[in-house]
């Protein structure tokens, strides 16, 4: 009978401390969980925030209206130039019947936040257009608005009316025919050239746009862009093969010219020495932009 009441004092002495052993063990391992908790929280505060800071230094933020992008961000730079256009009223046919948020996001975007200042010309002010003249002016305005702004328009009624209703407040303005070499030599000469940035979204004919680009490629600043929209039609009979200039025979057709200047840059080879400073080619449906070699860049030339 002692022995028995013995071993069950032994058992109850052994449960007891394996009850407090549980508790201890368990105790360590809270603590051992809060404290993994703390140092993954002050990870996350040191490194998340760094980070964070890092993404919303100044120097480093691109803001357009109420939207902030990071440079470098280009998926994010496309959705901005997307949402500023479609913000507009009238919506340009740039991401509507195209989608030039995807060139003009990863190439225009970030060239404009190193450089808000850049000088911008675009060919062709929409006089066309089933929705009116202006609607990329309200954009280029809203998107750049530090930037020297150059509209080159053929019809020049059309540029006085438009300036008449203030729909070209703060844009410089240019007239003539863009295929005419005589022409482009005045809108140089009017300007002072040295463009950041051009776009042609003028008239579309072979030879206005290849005349265009042999005339104005010069102008562009090293580290610039020249954007060509509407090459969709390069081939369609009513854009090909109905004009011609001193620098553009009838049968030019600017994408053969653009595919034979990848293919000398794909080779390491020189198309011309007009276009030898052409540091890249970049196209996607309906437009492609040319990009040109750095003052650094073109001393290896």
């Amino acid at each position: 009978m002692v022995l028995e009441q013995s071993q069950s004092l032994n058992n109850i002495s052994n449960a007891g401390s394996w009850y407090w052993n549980c508790r201890k063990a368990a105790g360590l391992l809270g603590l051992s969980f809060f404290v993994g908790l703390q140092l993954i929280f002050f990870q996350f505060q040191l490194f998340g925030n760094s980070a964070t800071t890092q993404d919303r230094d100044t120097n480093n933020v691109e803001r357009v209206g109420d939207k902030e992008f990071v440079r470098g961000d280009n998926a994010n730079a496309e959705k901005v130039f997307l949402r500023a256009a479609l913000s507009e009223k009238p919506v340009t046919d740039k991401v509507t019947d195209h989608h030039y948020e995807i060139m003009y996001g990863q190439f225009l975007m970030p060239l404009h936040a190193s450089k808000p200042n850049m000088k911008f010309l675009e060919i062709g002010l929409g006089c066309d257009m089933y929705y009116g003249p202006g609607a990329s002016v309200a954009l280029w305005k809203k998107l750049l608005p530090l930037a020297e702004l150059w509209e080159a328009e053929f019809d020049g009624e059309c540029v006085k009316k438009s300036n008449a209703e203030g729909k070209l407040e703060g844009i410089n303005t240019l007239t003539g025919d863009q295929m005419n070499v005589d022409t482009l030599d005045e809108w140089i000469e009017k300007s002072g050239g040295g463009f950041d940035v051009i776009i042609d979204d003028g008239g579309h004919q072979q030879c206005q746009i290849w005349t265009s680009l042999q005339k104005l490629w010069p102008e562009v600043k090293p580290g610039g862009l020249y954007f060509i929209e509407d090459l969709q039609v390069s081939r369609h009979r009513a854009y090909s093969g109905q004009v011609s200039s001193p620098l553009c025979d009838i049968s030019t057709n600017v994408v053969d010219k653009l595919q034979e200047m990848m293919n000398a840059i794909l080779h390491r080879a020189v198309y011309n020495d007009l276009f030898k400073d052409v540091k890249f080619i970049f196209c996607q449906r309906d437009a492609c932009v040319l990009g040109k070699k750095t003052a650094e860049e073109r001393q290896s030339l």
